[in-house]
Order: C-alpha cells, then sequence, then structure tokens
C-alpha cells in the first residue's frame, strides 16, 4: 500500500512540475530564457519589438513592460545583478539601449553609448564576486559596464560583434568571454576567439579558419548556444545552422577542435529554415530544430532520432531549458506566436510531442479563414465595374476550385522557368572584355538557343503562359537577346516576358551593355507581342534611389520604356521595403510606368539573415503584403511561398483578386496619396554603403543623419531618427521588415525631380532630397533640421484628403463617383496583433461607411474606430 501511495505522490510531482503550454498576453515571442527567482523557476520573455515580460511556469504573468521606442530586441540574458539572491534580466536593444530590469520588472538602469549604436549581444562575466557586463553592436566597439549601467572601458573589435557570451572556456575556475564579429552579412566571421574579461586581451582565436573550419566558414549560422557537452568542466561552443539549406551542427572546445557535427541530408533541405538548438544535460543530448524537423543528437553530433517533416509546422522562435523540472521550453513561432509550449524530457519520446496551435496564430488562422470564406461568398456591387484589365501571377497554378465561380476579375497564371544558354560569348567578350564570360554559380548553362526557342514554342503550342528568368547582377545574360527576340516570335500570345533581378551596379559593363544595347531591342520586339513585360526585381532601397542614377534614370524615368516594364523587389535581406513600395508607387503614379509587380516569395522574411527569422507557416504575412501593393496599383505578381506555408496559402489573395473584392486599381484612382518626395541629384555615397548589403563593417557615426538613415545592413533591426523620412511620413520605427508602413498620412510616394511641374500643377504638395540632405530651394539641408520640412509637407498633403486613416496601413481607391474603397490592414508583418484603427472623414462627408464583407454597417460621425483582425484587414466602402 505504501509503494502505491509513493508512486502516486511521484506521478502527481511529475504532473505538477511538467507544465501545459499557455499563451502569453504579448505578441511576436522573440526569446524565451529560464531564471531563478525566490528559489522557484520563473521565465523571462522578449517580443520582437522590444517589448519584455516574465511568467511563472504555469503560464501567470508576473509583470510585463511594453516597448516605448520599437527595435528589434537581439538578446536576453538571466543573472543576478543587484545581488540579491534573484535573477535581473538584461537585453541587448536595437534602439542603442542595454537595459536591466531586476526581477520583479523593475527598470534598474539603462545605458547608451553617446553615439547611435545598435546593440546586439550582451553577455555576464562573474569572477569571485565580481561582476563584469559587456555588450556589443555594429560600432566595432566591446563596451563594459558594471552593475550601476555605467560605462567601465571600450575595447575596438575587427567587425561587428555576431555573438558575445560568458563561460569557463579556458579553465573551469575562471570566466572569459567568447567573441566572434563579423564582417559580411552571413559567412566569413573576421574574429573567432576568447578574451581575458579584465584585461581585454586575446587568450586565442581561429587564425587558420579555412584550414580547420571549412564547413562552419560555409554556413549560415542561426544560433549558437554555450554549453559542456563533453564533460571536461569547460564549456564549448554549439554552432546551429545550415549549409545550401540541409541542417549543419558543430561543436568546437576552447582549443577550437570539433568535437561533435552533423551534415543533414538533401531529405532535410528547406529553405530559409529558422535553425535554434540546445544542449539538454539530463538527456546528454543536443536538440536541434532545422525548420519542421526536430533533430535529436547524441553529444558527438550522431543522429539518434527525430520528429516532424520537411516544410513541417510549428516553427518556435526560441528554446530554453528548464533543468529543476527537466523542461525543453519553446518559446513563440516565426510567423508572430505568443504561446509558450513544454516538452517533457522524463520521456524518452520527449520529441513527439505534438503541439496544437494556441494564442495569436490560431487566431490568426481564424481570422484568415473567415476572410476567405467571405470572398468566396462576395458579390460585386452594382456601382463596381469589372475591370477589363487581368492580373498576371507568375506561379504555378495550383488554385481552390472553389475560385472558378468568382467573376470580379480575372487571373492569368504564369509559369516562370530558368534556362541558362550554353551560346558562344565571343561577339560579348569583344565588346566588354572577359567579364562578360561570368556566369551564375547557381545554374549550369547546358540549354542550347535551339533548345530554349523549342521549349517556347512547346509553351504556344499548348496554350501556357510563361515567363523565362533571363538575367542576375551575377550575370545578366541567363538569355541572350538573340534568342529573347526568337522567343517572343514564336510565342506571341503565350510569352508573358522576361525576369531580371538584382542587376544594379551602374559600373558593371554587362548591366550598361544590357541597358543599352538589349532594351531598345527587346522594345521592339515586345511591342509586337503586346503583353510581355520586362520584371526588374530590386533589392535595398534601389526604387527609392538607386534608380534615380543616371543609367536607370534614363531606363526608368523617361518613359521610352513605360509600356513593357514591371518593377518588383527583390527583398532578400532588405530593410527599406517600405522605401521600395513608396518608390514604386511613385514610378506607377508618376506615369512613369504603366504598371508594376508585387513579389511574395519565401524569403522575405529576412533583414539580417543570421537574426532574422526563417520560414513561416501562416500566409497572413504574405497576403498582406500582397493586398497593399495591389492597393497602390500592383497588377502582376512575382509569387513562390515554400513547402512551410499552409492551406489556404494564396488562394486567399487570388480570390480577392477574383471577387473584385480587391479592384484592379489605376493610379488616377487612388485617393490616399497626400504629398511626395522628389529625388534630386541622389546621393551615390549613400545608396553604395546600402547596395553593399553583405558587407556589415562599415559602421560610420553620421549614418544616422540621412533623409533615409539607418538603412546599410549593419543597421537592420534599429530604431529609425525622427526626423528620418520613413519614420515621419511612412509611420516606420524600426529597420526589419516593413512591407506595409502604416501611412499616418497617407501615401507619400518617391518620384524625380521632373515630376515637380505636374504636382505644381495640381497643387499637391511636395518636398526634395537627394536621400542623404533635403533642399530648401537650392540650399542642401541636413537630415534632422529637414525633418521639421517633411512634417510641414505631409500634414499640408493630409488636410487636402477626404479621408485618413490612423492604426494601420491602408489605401483609399475610388470605384465609381460616388463610392470610395477603403483597405486597411493589419501592419504587422511579423508580429501580426489586432489593430484599432481610426478613420477620419474630412472636407467631404459620405453617407454611409458598408464592411463589404460582413455586410456590417458602420455607424459613425466625422471618426469610425474599428477593429482590424490579428494579421487580416477589413474592406470599407464609404459612399457619398
Amino acid at each position: 500500500m505504501k509503494k502505491i501511495f509513493m508512486a502516486f505522490v511521484f506521478a502527481l510531482i511529475a504532473f505538477t512540475i511538467s507544465a501545459q503550454h499557455f499563451i502569453t498576453e504579448g505578441n511576436a515571442i522573440r526569446h524565451t530564457i529560464a531564471a531563478s527567482v525566490n528559489g522557484e523557476s520563473v521565465l523571462f520573455i522578449g517580443e520582437l519589438d522590444g517589448s519584455v515580460s516574465s511568467y511563472t511556469l504555469g503560464g501567470e504573468q508576473r509583470w510585463r513592460v511594453a516597448t516605448h521606442d520599437p527595435a528589434v530586441l537581439f538578446e536576453i540574458e538571466a543573472a543576478d545583478i543587484n545581488n540579491d539572491g534573484n535573477d535581473d534580466l538584461l537585453v541587448a536593444n536595437a534602439n542603442g539601449n542595454i537595459y536591466c530590469y531586476d526581477s520583479s520588472g523593475k527598470l534598474l538602469w539603462q545605458f547608451a553609448s553617446d553615439h547611435k549604436v545598435r546593440f546586439s549581444e550582451v553577455a555576464v562575466v562573474k569572477n569571485k564576486g565580481n561582476v563584469q557586463i559587456f555588450a556589443g553592436g555594429n560600432d566595432r566597439t566591446l563596451y563594459e559596464l558594471d552593475t550601476r549601467g555605467k560605462l567601465v572601458s571600450e575595447t575596438k573589435t575587427e567587425g561587428v560583434v555576431r555573438k558575445l557570451e560568458a563561460g569557463n572556456f579556458v579553465n573551469s575556475e575562471t570566466e572569459s568571454l567568447f567573441l566572434m564579429t563579423y564582417s559580411y552579412d552571413k559567412f566569413r566571421w573576421e574574429f573567432l576567439g576568447f578574451m581575458d574579461a579584465n584585461s581585454k586581451v586575446v587568450i586565442k582565436s581561429v587564425d587558420d579558419k579555412e584550414k580547420y573550419l571549412k564547413k562552419l566558414t560555409k554556413a549560415m549560422v542561426t544560433d549558437i548556444t554555450i554549453a559542456d557537452i563533453n564533460g571536461d568542466k569547460k564549456d564549448d561552443i554549439l554552432f546551429f545552422g545550415d549549409d545550401k539549406f540541409k541542417p549543419l551542427f558543430t561543436a568546437l572546445d576552447s582549443d577550437f577542435n570539433i568535437i561533435a557535427e552533423y551534415q543533414g541530408n538533401n531529405k532535410q533541405t528547406q529553405r530559409y529554415a529558422h535553425s535554434q538548438g540546445a544542449f539538454l544535460p539530463s538527456r546528454n543530448e543536443i536538440m536541434f530544430q532545422h525548420g519542421g524537423i526536430l533533430l535529436v543528437l547524441d553529444n558527438k553530433g550522431k543522429l539518434i532520432k527525430s520528429s516532424g517533416e520537411r516544410y513541417g509546422k510549428m516553427v518556435f522562435s526560441d528554446f530554453a531549458v528548464e533543468q529543476k523540472s527537466n523542461q525543453l521550453i519553446a518559446g513563440g513561432t516565426v510567423d508572430g506566436g505568443n504561446a509558450i509550449c513544454f516538452y517533457d524530457l522524463t520521456r524518452d519520446n520527449w520529441f513527439k510531442t505534438n503541439h496544437n496551435k494556441e494564442g495569436r496564430m490560431l487566431e490568426v488562422e481564424k481570422n484568415i479563414a473567415t476572410l476567405y470564406e467571405q470572398t468566396l461568398n462576395f458579390k460585386l456591387p452594382s456601382y463596381q465595374t469589372k475591370s477589363e484589365k487581368e492580373w498576371v501571377m507568375i506561379t504555378k497554378s495550383n488554385t481552390d476550385s472553389r475560385l472558378e465561380k468568382l467573376d470580379g476579375g480575372d487571373i492569368t497564371f504564369v509559369i516562370q522557368k530558368a534556362p541558362k544558354e550554353s551560346t558562344d560569348r565571343s561577339h560579348l567578350v569583344a565588346i566588354m572584355g572577359d567579364v562578360a564570360l561570368k556566369k551564375d554559380k547557381r545554374g549550369k548553362y547546358q540549354d542550347s538557343r535551339e533548345d530554349i526557342i523549342q521549349m517556347a514554342r512547346d509553351f504556344e503550342a499548348e496554350g501556357q503562359p510563361f515567363t523565362f528568368w533571363a538575367g542576375h547582377g551575377n550575370d545578366p545574360f541567363y538569355i541572350q537577346i538573340e534568342t529573347l527576340e526568337q522567343i517572343l516570335e514564336v510565342a506571341p500570345n503565350t510569352c508573358y516576358g522576361f525576369v531580371y533581378a538584382e542587376m544594379a551596379n551602374v559600373e558593371d559593363p554587362r548591366v550598361i551593355h544590357y541597358v543599352k544595347e538589349y532594351m531598345p531591342r527587346l522594345a521592339k520586339a515586345i511591342r509586337k507581342n503586346n503583353k510581355a513585360k520586362l520584371y526588374f526585381r530590386y533589392k535595398n532601397m534601389f526604387w527609392a534611389a538607386t534608380s534615380h542614377l543616371p543609367l536607370w534614370k534614363d531606363m526608368f524615368f523617361s518613359k521610352k520604356y513605360s509600356d513593357i516594364l514591371a518593377p518588383a523587389s527583390e527583398d532578400t535581406s532588405n530593410r527599406t521595403q517600405d522605401l521600395n513600395l513608396a518608390g514604386r508607387v511613385g514610378m506607377h503614379s508618376g506615369g512613369y510606368v504603366n504598371d508594376y509587380a508585387m513579389r511574395l516569395i519565401d524569403d522575405n522574411p529576412t533583414s539580417w539573415r543570421p537574426l532574422s527569422p526563417g520560414g513561416q507557416n501562416s500566409v497572413s504575412p504574405y497576403l498582406r503584403q500582397g493586398v497593399i501593393m495591389a492597393a497602390y496599383g500592383a497588377r502582376y505578381g512575382v509569387v513562390s511561398t515554400s513547402g512551410f506555408v499552409e492551406e489556404p496559402g494564396l488562394n486567399v489573395l487570388f480570390a480577392l483578386m477574383k471577387s473584385g473584392v480587391l479592384p484592379i486599381v489605376e493610379p488616377e484612382n487612388i485617393q490616399s496619396i497626400g504629398s511626395w518626395l522628389l529625388i534630386k541629384d541622389v546621393d551615390e555615397e549613400l545608396i553604395h554603403g546600402v547596395d553593399n548589403h553583405h558587407k556589415i563593417d562599415q559602421y560610420k557615426i553620421d549614418d544616422d543623419n540621412a533623409v533615409f538613415s539607418v538603412s546599410q545592413m549593419h543597421w537592420a533591426g534599429t530604431s529609425i531618427p525622427e526626423y528620418d523620412f520613413s519614420n515621419v511620413a511612412l509611420g516606420v520605427k524600426y529597420r526589419w521588415t516593413n512591407y506595409m508602413p502604416e501611412l499616418p498620412y497617407g501615401m507619400v510616394p518617391v518620384a524625380p525631380i521632373e515630376s515637380k511641374i505636374e504636382l505644381e500643377k495640381a497643387n499637391v504638395p511636395y518636398f526634395v532630397s537627394n536621400a542623404k540632405v533635403g533642399y530648401e530651394g537650392e540650399n542642401k539641408v541636413s537630415a534632422d533640421q529637414f525633418g521639421a520640412t517633411i512634417v510641414k509637407t505631409v500634414e499640408a498633403g493630409e488636410k487636402k484628403l477626404n479621408i485618413v486613416v490612423n492604426g494601420a496601413s491602408w489605401s483609399a481607391i475610388k470605384i465609381d463617383d460616388s463610392h470610395t474603397r477603403l483597405i486597411i490592414v493589419d501592419q504587422g508583418y511579423l508580429d501580426p496583433q489586432k489593430r484599432e484603427a481610426t478613420i477620419k472623414f474630412q472636407n467631404k462627408m459620405p453617407v454611409s461607411a458598408t464592411d463589404i464583407l460582413s455586410k456590417e454597417s458602420l455607424r459613425f460621425g466625422k471618426e469610425i474606430k474599428l477593429t482590424i483582425p490579428a494579421g487580416s484587414m477589413r474592406f470599407i466602402d464609404i459612399a457619398y
């Protein structure tokens, strides 16, 4: 009987300490860490925008501090800083501050340098009762602080701080610092080694990385953990990431010997999988999440077992090991989740635990489902006329059959192929030299001209619309001009054009040749076809700034090619999506191009690749991004979501298009453009610093004093100055993923100075900049002074609008002479949440406002306050 009773007690204890999942009251969990307060285990949680909180393991909120200065929270650490026996919370925030909160959530102190820094790392060294706090970021400096947050020392580093950790690396008695710095955004560390915490002298470092750690130099490292995995009482360094999208794990001891390693296989390949890992001391195992797959390795890196599947669901943001209760804690999901889930490590099959979607992402899923069902049942109102134009989506057609009954719009689905031509290039070499022979390493050049033309001829016979990816910055000549001309001849009905990517370098002779020689010939051939377009994908701030360099300005803003261009974005490792959008809206609404393209692609969530989330399960961010671009005139799409995205996927977007809920938007019908930014004599130095997007070791003290400021790669995640164009005009607070700017004054497009004449005729407010400074007449004004001019201008533009929305991303579109369709979208790309938006009517009062999907009539006066569902949108028709 006693044995039975004791078994019951042990079972009860095991039950009570094995926590259940719970939902936090915050948003988009990015970091989770276990801590100790009053002898009990608690969690510290960091959110994407800098908010922090603490919870018991049972899910009770102890405290939460919402951010007042949004920026990406890069790291949190738990340590007893004020010597009260409880763990406090240290936070490295990209807004330029190191914060220290005590165990009750009270702010003990915050540290900021005397110049702008993007802090990304913080570590605590404890030796014989002495506590030292170290922090690092993008300004090539290691900061040492005392327990009151006062600066003790500064040490110059080589490169941008990528990782900073304390541990017993050199011996088991004394803690030192592990430091890893980057000069390149993905690979090739600048420094990797250990430093003495007192003297800041390098103890040892990796010198010949190619010889000893060649695999690691080629990996996209996304997580680094410190633990003693070989039992020698000294800490080791665990690297988790991928090599060409396959999982890669490497562990180094303090002599930089590889003591554990795992190289994944092709069946585990996942594009931009979110890779995270941890050491499980109670099991002497290593867990490794690679996207949808959870791997369990022994302490040598040998695969023991795994669960999940390729492109599986519930991809967690972060993991923490709680040793008292022997649990692995998973915090948030990469698509904006706010749930905490637990794995019971006392169970041998712990890794097979299935977690159901809860909290924010379940809310988003339900909201998207409701939007989809309402859209499938939508009928065009009598006052809306179906457009004669078609939507053109470059993607595989895998649509829901229910879309066929929708008749408010037409969509053509176009496949994209990427043959690479093997034709001799000696004629190109004669023009520009051997650079013409440079080819893209990502493809094999094995297709003859005849093969490619035959492929086009076959598509024409099958009636299959197609595009060819025809060039890239690595090689603009995937397909040569003579072949392109013949493709257009043999496929006049099905060739929808050619895609080009990342050809931004105006000094590249290949790019110059393309613009000077290919473009006139392509224009002539395309106009015979009258269907094809040239889709140009560019990243960084190309459409707002780089496109205004002479070579590109002649191409994109001369109107010589306005009928054949479809500007698109290439947002891999981008921090300036808002600028790219405003630039393309300026091209389209300014009459420089007839069309532009949205680009929805599975690597869009990236901003600084090593520390950005991976491919997302929810379609919500792609959907909302597409809707906002379409709402400002994007009729074309270059679309490809990965296997991570759950059903119904982009069928929701296609339903909005095909039903007419999302109308095809002509420039003259956009009613939410209040003012304009015109570019004059664009600053090349600023452009080159931003366009050099892989190089992150280029910090300058005045990077923040620009109209388009802190846009270089090393500023990813940072807060934007209050005078910056993105902040003032577009409502963007930090440089991360801003596909859907809030637009507090309406859209502010970016266009060349030549638009001045038309704007003045129409009495439309504008201001002028070269991207670095502003202009007052012919006088240059520094950005920090020019902010006042931006404010004055956008406020003047806002006063001319009949409708203004605050609190969400939005667009107002004329449907007919007495109806405006208001599209309002949750703007949080990676942090979806319910938004409280305010619609203000001015200059002209409507007679009704109706949600066209729910059929709800909104009661209103001069203002309407309404809720935008998390991760979703609303469509309101305003009648006059």
